[in-house]
């Protein structure tokens, strides 16, 4: 073997073992199935690693952050080269399918609607005095987009003035987390608790507590028209035919009554501690309150006495003479 030889050989060996180890240092690998087909990779924290973007490699290589790019912003776009160069630059054996491969990168968010804009307004106003009531937008500031996690944050309002002439308001609301703060306008609509009936209630049958429940409506409405105490409905006869989920007006109603013409009653005469019960006959209708003019059936006379309960009157002895009493008692 020449001299020349004897100095080639090892040189081409070792020139030979330098190309074979980068070759066994490269991990196969395959890009995300889940990225193939969507072509977006979305991320919850700033930087990439290089498991993110391929499948089949070992755990440590895979929690390795991919350098050089540091925090992309949501919409960014990592085409095939540059696919490719972070493969190259991790020992990677993998190649694009297509030059014309691209991931968009994405975050995920989650939104605040406008339930959320109605509640936060309402109580904003009401922090700083000013009535309080159903909210109308002029128009919707469109949903707020806000990292994950940062919704339950809500949003905050700036810059609120009201107009107490108009009912009108005027503010800049955002995400509390931070973000675009935008204008909101609108009006404040007082309402009103508002009885209405639970179920279908016929003509001529007394309302009961339970025929009644409260619902919130327009106090420039409610006040006008309808009735808005219970206690001035319940106990009360309907006029007409009341359907459920209505409101009453005091046109609706009649005072029940608890005396009836020409019927048997209960007189009560009292007298200070004393009173005296006899039995009786009204002489007029009368609901709870009334005054009306019964018969002391013994003595034949007439007294006044106002309706206290059904088929009852009291009469205060005071102005009257009284006959023919039967069973007296103390109070």
């Amino acid at each position: 073997m020449s001299r020349l030889s004897r100095l080639f050989l090892p040189l081409a060996a070792l020139m030979l073992l330098l190309a074979l180890v980068p070759m066994a240092a490269q991990a196969a690998a395959t890009l995300k199935t889940a990225l193939q087909n969507s072509g977006v990779l979305i991320l919850d924290r700033p930087e990439i690693r290089l498991g993110d973007l391929f499948d089949g490699l070992p755990a440590d290589i895979a929690a390795r952050p991919v350098r050089g790019l540091g925090a992309l912003e949501p919409g960014a776009i990592l085409d095939a080269d540059r696919l490719e160069s972070i493969a190259r630059d991790n020992g990677l054996s993998w190649r694009p399918a297509s030059p014309t491969l691209a991931l968009r990168i994405d975050r995920p968010v989650e939104q605040i609607g406008e339930e959320s804009v109605l509640q936060t307004v309402t109580q904003a106003l009401a922090a700083q005095g000013f009535p309080t009531g159903e909210i109308r937008l002029d128009a919707s500031p469109g949903p707020f987009t806000v990292g994950r996690g940062q919704a339950r944050q809500g949003l905050k309002v700036a810059d609120l003035s009201f107009d107490p002439k108009l009912s009108r308001f005027t503010a800049q609301i955002g995400p509390a987390a931070g973000g675009e703060m935008r204008r909101v306008a609108g009006r404040v609509i007082a309402m009103a608790d508002v009885p209405v009936m639970t179920r279908a209630v016929g003509a001529g049958e007394v309302i009961q507590a339970g025929d009644i429940t409260i619902q919130r409506l327009r106090a420039d409405q409610a006040g006008r028209s309808y009735v808005i105490d219970p206690d001035r409905i319940v106990g009360k006869t309907a006029k007409r035919m009341l359907l459920a989920g209505q409101p009453v007006r005091p046109a609706d109603l009649n005072a029940t009554m608890m005396v009836q013409k020409n019927a048997p009653i209960t007189v009560n005469v009292v007298s200070g501690p004393m009173a005296l019960a006899m039995q009786g006959k009204a002489l007029d209708d009368g609901a709870l309150g009334d005054t009306v003019r019964v018969l002391n059936i013994r003595s034949n006379k007439v007294l006044s006495g106002v309706v206290s309960a059904p088929s009852t009157v009291t009469v205060q002895a005071t102005s009257v003479t009284v006959g023919g009493g039967v069973g007296a008692k103390t109070n």
